[in-house]
């Protein structure tokens, strides 16, 4: 979908960083663009969670709005970040575009060391127009030149999760779903892994429509020292790479 035909959406994405500051300055850069490309009206947060470095400042300084807590949590996170969005009558700072006065219909959430594509809110417009309350997305590795054990191994394993006309995977990285659906399952919780993985299985058994799309894979980190018990980086670590 071109930027000219897509419509514009106005949607409210959470970041959750704990220490990001290496990455979080692409992050905020790539969904930038992403609204960009898709003529999108987008209301950022960065939650800071316990940060000791400079990621509240590099965030702030590429255009989201930051909110700073002590939790610890990504859960307690993400659930943060779209509670105090939720709240805004006014897009304020960190709004990529100015002028609307309701909270967002539409809630996105991505990771701090993770890139979303040029695409990502046209993709998940699409989806949403045929349907879809909840848009479950992919995630594809930092590539390597040369030999990548690890890159393998990766696709290997994750591409057994690939079904017809969509997966099995829930990402926090790659993640979208309407307000109204998200306020019916009370949203995320403070869990310190799986957080999104909880979020996913409450909106199932609440009836909502669920597309998990292969179309809009967003990149992310490939350490295997991650931030969260049990998360991604845990997850490649396990890899027989």
């Amino acid at each position: 979908m071109s930027a000219a035909a897509a419509p514009e959406l106005d949607t409210l994405v959470v970041i959750p960083a704990h220490d990001e500051a290496a990455t979080v300055l692409a992050a905020v850069t790539a969904v930038r663009a992403a609204a960009d490309h898709a003529g999108a009206l987008v209301h950022l947060i960065v939650v800071a969670d316990a940060c000791s470095d400079a990621t509240a400042a590099l965030a702030r300084e590429a255009g989201a709005e930051v909110l700073e807590i002590d939790a610890h949590n990504v859960g307690a996170a993400r659930a943060a970040g779209f509670r105090h969005g939720l709240r805004a009558t006014a897009p304020g700072p960190g709004s990529l575009r100015p002028g609307s006065q309701t909270a967002a219909p539409w809630l996105a959430t991505t990771d701090a060391d993770s890139q979303v594509p040029l695409d990502w809110f046209s993709r998940q417009s699409a989806h949403r127009n045929r349907g879809a309350d909840v848009v479950i997305g992919t995630v594809s590795l930092d590539p390597r030149v040369g030999k990548d054990a690890l890159g393998r191994a990766w696709a290997c394993d994750y591409t057994g999760k690939f079904i017809a006309g969509g997966h099995g995977h829930i990402h926090g990285a790659n993640l979208a779903f309407s307000a109204e659906s998200y306020r019916e399952v009370q949203g995320f919780r403070s869990l310190e892994a799986d957080e999104d993985v909880d979020l996913v299985h409450r909106f199932r058994a609440a009836g909502a429509r669920i597309a998990t799309a292969t179309d809009m894979p967003v990149l992310t980190s490939r350490r295997t020292n991650g931030r969260v018990p049990r998360g991604f980086a845990q997850t490649l670590a396990a890899l027989p790479a």
